[in-house]
């Protein structure tokens, strides 16, 4: 676990997404970057996504590969394609961060999102997608943090939205916050089942939910 600020923001989810063995960094950053290495042990990739550092917001992944839009840049694929396999889907909801919600298992979708598109991406990355909300908030990326050991969700999110968590993530997800309060969690915390990072001004209350939700 580590404290830290990317840039003076403590929103460091928007900077970065993570797997198990790699993570997308949008900034140039050496301490975040060495901090994602050490506490969760991934190799880093660093560059923007569709021209934006914001790239926990742009591109979906787990161990399988990572999902971006059309509107990604030539040479940004190309370092990605480096590390990982890579697919390109064409919509007009850019932002696949903030749409899907996934780990090795399962995920969840936008529910407005065209289901065409959840089919290509479910068949890619070989799991289950179903459509879903968390907390009632359909940009469900931003509303959760996600692993293979656990989750934390937004404090509003509803049993049912609960179950449909555990059932298609097979994971036991834990009501939280992050950064003294703040709810749309995906913004805040970056984790794998190895460890995770989470904004400087998370308290030790949040901290203790947290570990308790990610490593149960």
């Amino acid at each position: 676990m580590k404290l830290l600020a990317v840039r003076g923001s403590p929103l460091i989810g928007l900077f970065a997404k993570v797997s198990e063995e790699f993570a997308i960094v949008g900034v140039q950053d050496e301490k975040f970057e060495q901090s994602l290495k050490e506490v969760l042990g991934v190799e880093v990739v660093t560059t923007t996504i569709s021209g934006s550092e914001l790239v926990g917001a742009m591109v979906a992944l787990n161990s399988r590969g990572a999902v971006v839009s059309d509107c990604i840049l030539t040479k940004e694929l190309e370092k990605l394609k480096k590390i990982v396999e890579v697919k390109v889907i064409s919509t007009q909801m850019t932002c696949i961060g903030n749409n899907f919600l996934i780990n090795d298992y399962g995920g969840l979708a936008h529910p407005e999102m065209p289901s065409e598109i959840v089919e290509e991406i479910s068949d890619f990355l070989d799991i289950e997608i179903i459509p879903g909300t968390v907390g009632g908030i359909k940009t469900v990326g931003m509303a959760a943090v996600v692993t293979n050991r656990g989750a934390l969700v937004h404090p509003n999110t509803n049993d049912w939205e609960m179950r449909k968590i555990r059932n298609v993530m097979r994971i036991e997800p834990l009501k939280g916050t992050a950064n003294f309060g703040n709810d749309m969690v995906g913004s805040s915390v970056i984790a794998n089942s190895k460890g995770y990072l989470v904004g400087r001004d998370t308290t030790g209350y949040e901290l203790g939910v947290i570990e308790e939700a990610l490593f149960p």
